[in-house]
């Protein structure tokens, strides 16, 4: 099974959250959000998708919102009717 972990970190502490993961999740590549930033869409063919990033106010911080509303997922769940 193929995962992929986005993340977002400034102080890297996130950074740190996701290569945990990583190590405990097989198969799992790492891609920081902020790499992706300037791509008008981004497709993933994952069959698991992560997020890790910091919570700002009690909010998402833009640049994940901004992030996640250029993401496709284009993997189907063949679990699923």
């Amino acid at each position: 099974m193929s995962t992929e972990i986005y993340y977002f970190s400034g102080t890297g502490n996130s950074l740190y959250v996701a290569k945990e993961l990583q190590k405990r999740i097989s198969e799992t590549k790492l891609i920081p959000i902020v790499s992706l930033l300037n791509i008008d869409v981004i497709k993933t063919n994952a069959e698991t998708v992560g997020f890790v990033f910091p919570v700002h106010a009690l909010t998402i911080p833009i640049a994940v919102k901004r992030f996640i509303k250029k993401l496709i997922w284009s993997h189907q769940n063949t679990y699923l009717p």
